[in-house]
């Protein structure tokens, strides 16, 4: 079995993080977002852009307008969707990260991601 655009993608938002300031070993790092990741996808692809195609740039142009709202609610969701419990703190050191790391990332594999959530999650 082949590793999916969405499996890449949370081992580099891991790779983004110090495991001793996030206070979270690597293995669990990956595995968190491993887990909340393509939750993330699908509830940014249903509410904010249904479009895969688009969802870089509709991405792009939210953090753009709203950087403090995007950041906190992917934090919130991150702390509500891991298994693991986690202080705000650290839920907002693992939104930070995701969200650079999105707005890393080409047109291309932002859509290939949101194909998947949209597969992995119906």
């Amino acid at each position: 079995m082949s590793i999916t655009h969405l499996e890449l993608q949370a081992k580099a938002v891991a790779d983004r993080l110090d495991p001793a300031t996030v206070g979270f070993d690597p293995i669990t790092i990956v595995t968190i977002i491993t887990t909340i990741l393509p939750l993330l996808m699908n509830c940014f692809n249903r509410s904010d852009e249904p479009n895969p195609s688009m969802v870089k740039a509709s991405f792009k142009r939210y953090h753009n307008a709203y950087p403090d709202l995007l950041r906190r609610r992917t934090a919130r969701r991150i702390r509500g969707e891991a298994d693991e419990p986690m202080t705000k703190e650290q839920s907002v050191l693992l939104a930070d990260a995701v969200i650079a790391q999105a707005l890393s990332v080409d047109a291309d594999v932002a859509m290939a991601c949101a194909h998947e959530a949209g597969r992995d999650i119906a």
